[in-house]
């Protein structure tokens, strides 16, 4: 390892500023560093997606929300993305069916009060282009395609690129600051927790998912309604629909890996799968003629949050994105996690323009908490979307919920408006939720409907509450 610089030096001052991995976080860190005036390299291990289909099968459809907003809209490049978002106001929610019996109407659990509480659909895909397209014409970044990090050497201060099946001679590159945002399988990390004597510990979910798609109506539009997220909640699994523009959905099937009845394993024969899917979604079902066809052709992938403990090395390494802080979907936050930091470090930055290795130190003595409150509202989500929005106590808290936005707009918000509609610091959102839903169940004790809330209580609880805190 090598001995840190005894001055303190400022980015890009010693050697190349290269970032490692070109997805929705790497290429916006490179944004952010060609906005300050630097030169950026940027290595990606897949190929061009704008010129090659890579993520078929696997994208699982992103959630824009306010947070990667704010990111993009630092950057003026929010409104590049109109013709790629589909907005959506609530969740639309498909009751189970019992058997015999005739099927109820989805209905819309709006997420807000305001009619512009809506967040994004986009393709994963469709995005990471745009955002690709923005680095190139900065003139400051450079995008190398099919470059897989294999190991890093702070020693050297060198980085080592092949591709994935080894084809290319071994391409050593130097740096003086890396940035890695590589994914939740990081050999950056792997390289920073190993030079900084750091830790990482993954937690992979028992549940797994995989891909379908529902095509776009005859002629074009939508077979179903394109501004909601579709969700059909069955207690121990899920399943989830996002419109894109073109007309079609992509869906995400989310069930236990293992498991006798209802779970990947026991999917394992066309006939067990169209069972299964007539069972448990028959609304579904005429949607999309070749399910069966679809399910088997797209594989099924893990899911794991990642805590990290470590995401710098003095000033010349430092982790950015799932690299630091890998978390499941189940919040429609891990990209919006990922672009919120990258919009901090690049303040950071700013704020300490001489001295890299103190803006690295404090932004993930700054970030760390907040990553670790999301982590745990994800799972906390999971539960909510496959068996709480059909709960009638659920229900009844979250219509309380909503009154008392409404009714004490400066000292309540619903904790999921809190993540989706605001920049809230996430564990500052955690701990209110915490405290907020301690008044919802006393306030719903015993209430079935809102017109029975001791309005009194509701007033004196909740002025015990701060006022919220302003955004960051």
């Amino acid at each position: 390892m090598n001995s840190q610089p005894s001055s303190p030096l400022a980015l890009g001052e010693d050697g190349p500023v290269v970032v490692v991995g070109g997805g929705q976080v790497g290429s916006l860190m490179a944004l952010f560093l060609a906005r300050q005036g630097h030169r950026v390299s940027v290595y990606e291990s897949r190929p061009d997606l704008r010129r090659v289909d890579i993520d078929a099968g696997r994208s699982i459809n992103l959630a824009l929300a306010a947070r990667g907003i704010a990111a993009l809209t630092d950057l003026g490049l929010f409104g590049d993305l109109a013709n790629i978002l589909v907005p959506m106001a609530g969740r639309m929610v498909h009751p189970d069916v019992p058997s015999g019996a005739k099927a109820s109407a989805p209905e819309l659990q709006p997420y807000g009060l305001d009619p512009d509480d809506v967040i994004y659909s986009v393709s994963r895909s469709d995005l990471n282009a745009i955002l690709l397209d923005a680095c190139e014409a900065t003139g400051l970044v450079t995008v190398h395609f099919d470059r897989y990090c294999r190991e890093v050497d702070f020693e050297a201060k060198t980085a080592t690129f092949t591709d994935y099946d080894d084809a290319l001679e071994p391409q050593e590159v130097s740096f003086g600051t890396l940035f890695g945002c590589d994914g939740a399988d990081s050999n950056v990390r792997r390289a920073v927790l190993a030079a900084n004597g750091g830790t990482s510990v993954e937690d992979e979910l028992e549940h797994g998912y995989t891909e379908l798609t529902i095509p776009a109506a005859p002629g074009g539009g939508f077979l179903m309604e394109p501004e909601a997220l579709h969700v059909w909640p069955r207690n121990e699994f899920m399943l989830i629909a996002l419109a894109n523009p073109e007309g079609n959905f992509t869906v995400t099937l989310f069930m236990p890996k293992r498991g006798a009845v209802d779970s990947f394993e026991s999917l394992d024969r066309p006939e067990a799968v169209m069972q299964f899917f007539e069972r448990q979604f028959p609304d579904f079902v005429p949607l999309v003629p070749d399910v069966t066809e679809q399910f088997f052709a797209n594989p099924v992938g893990d899911l794991a949050t990642i805590r990290t403990e470590g995401w710098t090395v003095g000033g010349d390494a430092v982790l950015v994105g799932d690299a630091a802080h890998a978390i499941v979907p189940f919040h429609g936050q891990g990209m919006n996690l990922g672009m919120e930091s990258c919009r901090l470090l690049d303040r950071l930055i700013r704020q300490h323009p001489d001295d890299r290795s103190l803006a690295f130190s404090k932004y993930e003595i700054d970030r760390k908490p907040d990553a670790d409150a999301i982590a745990d509202m994800a799972l906390d989500n999971y539960v909510e979307m496959r068996s709480s929005v059909v709960d009638p106590e659920y229900l009844i808290r979250r219509e309380l919920a909503l009154e008392l936005e409404r009714r004490f707009p400066s000292k309540v918000a619903a904790r999921y408006g809190m993540v989706m509609f605001t920049t809230m610091r996430y564990a500052e959102v955690r701990k209110r939720a915490q405290r907020q839903n301690a008044i919802f169940a006393t306030l719903t004790d015993g209430v079935t409907e809102l017109s029975q809330v001791d309005w009194e209580l509701a007033s004196e609880l909740v002025s015990d509450l701060s006022p919220l805190p302003t955004p960051i």
